[in-house]
Parts: structure tokens; C-alpha cells; sequence
């Protein structure tokens, strides 16, 4: 009997790493692979591409995105439109970039991108919730300016991401924890921003920015939904 249980003892440590690996198999064969994630990645790019270039008072233009900042965010799907108020004569401009993966959103937030075009933060970022459509959406509000030889320009962002079962988060820390986390990193990550120029009361600037993103309402939901992940 000893002599038994000296051999079962002996094979205990076989045992408990078979095991072992067969769990770690088991937990990397659950996480999602980029061909689970297609469906999705397929959904956004058609939503955003539909997104109309002219609702209520606000008329669109296309800009075009330096090559050099799509090769750095491999985009699913890029927006990038100057409006206009066709009654105020006000001017902003909404981005909307949505990635296969969200390491590629890494170096691309005001913070990072505004400094690099020569911009620097004036004040303090903001915390601010602006509806959106039908929901409350947390955003960041940035203040830049530029100094040149003939006068000063300012400019106000407004950004927050999408991170589909995540939400909305507002920093850059939640979208790096994201990229780190197998499951989630297959389904990427969108970026929104409103650009305004000049200086208006903080009022006025949120009506804008719920203006220009109430008919991405739906874009916003879908990107932040947790059911994709689930699948």
C-alpha cells in the first residue's frame, strides 16, 4: 500500500501540470481572434461610411487625413469633415477614427497630436458631460493655442473614446489597459472629436458639439456595446 501511494505521489506533479496546460489551452482557445471580431469591424465601417454630410443647419466638407497619420492608425473606418452653421456662419470640425486594434489609437489623443502640430495646452482639461442624442457621454475638453508673428489662434477640443465593452472612457490609461487585454484588443477602439476655433461661451460650445454628434448617436452605441464581445 506504501509502495502505491509513493507512486500515485510520484505522479501528482505530471497530474497537476497536464492540467494546468490543459486550462491554459482551454482559457486561449476562448479568447477572441481578429476573424471573430470581422462581423464587427464590417458593421462600424458600414454605419459610419452612411453618416450624412448635412443635417439641420450644419453643412459638411470632406478634409483629407495625412497619409502619414492613417499609416499610424491603420483606420477601419476615418471620418474627417469641416462643417459649417449655414445660420450663425459658425465653424468646427468632427473626426471620428475607429481601429481594428486598439494599440494603433495609442499616440493618437490631443495631448499627443495637438503639441505635435505646434499647438500648446492653455488651462486646465476638463471633465464635461454633453448629451448626446439619447445619453449622456463623458468628454474631455482641451484648450490650445498657437502663437504667430501676426496673431494668436485658439482652439477647443472636445474628445472621449468607444471601446466596445468598456463604454466611453475619456483618458488614454483605459485604452492602453484595453490593448493589453487579449479579449478585448481584436474589436479596437474609435476616437470622437470636436474642434472648435475662437473663443464663444462654454454654453454655446457644448451645443455645438451635441449638435455635430447627435447623428453619430447610433455609432456611438455600437462601438461601446458589449454584445459583440460576448458572441
Amino acid at each position: 500500500m506504501k509502495n502505491v501511494r509513493s507512486r500515485i505521489a510520484g505522479y501528482l506533479p505530471l497530474v497537476l501540470a497536464f492540467a494546468c496546460t490543459m486550462a491554459m489551452a482551454w482559457e486561449v482557445n476562448r479568447r477572441p481572434t481578429p476573424a471573430d471580431a470581422e462581423p464587427f469591424h464590417t458593421a462600424a465601417a458600414e454605419m459610419i461610411k452612411a453618416l450624412p454630410i448635412k443635417f439641420g443647419v450644419w453643412e459638411g466638407v470632406e478634409v483629407p487625413v495625412p497619409q502619414a497619420a492613417q499609416s499610424l492608425l491603420k483606420p477601419n473606418a476615418l471620418l474627417s469633415r469641416s462643417y459649417k452653421n449655414t445660420s450663425t456662419g459658425e465653424r468646427a470640425s468632427l473626426v471620428l477614427v475607429q481601429c481594428k486594434d486598439t494599440r494603433d489609437m495609442g499616440g493618437h489623443y490631443p495631448p499627443i497630436c495637438y503639441p505635435g502640430q505646434g499647438w500648446v495646452e492653455d488651462g486646465p482639461q476638463q471633465l464635461v458631460a454633453v448629451t448626446v442624442g439619447s445619453r449622456p457621454v463623458n468628454m474631455i475638453r482641451y484648450d490650445f493655442r498657437r502663437e504667430s508673428f501676426d496673431r494668436d489662434r485658439r482652439l477647443v477640443v472636445y474628445n472621449f473614446f468607444a471601446i466596445p465593452g468598456q463604454g466611453l472612457p475619456t483618458d488614454m490609461k483605459s485604452v492602453r489597459a484595453s490593448a493589453e487585454d487579449y479579449t478585448a484588443r481584436p474589436f479596437g477602439a474609435g476616437q470622437f472629436q470636436v474642434v472648435l476655433d475662437g473663443q464663444r461661451p462654454i454654453e454655446r460650445e457644448q451645443a455645438i458639439v451635441a449638435e455635430l454628434l447627435g447623428p453619430l448617436d447610433a455609432v456611438i452605441g455600437l462601438l461601446s456595446d458589449n454584445k459583440w464581445r460576448s458572441r
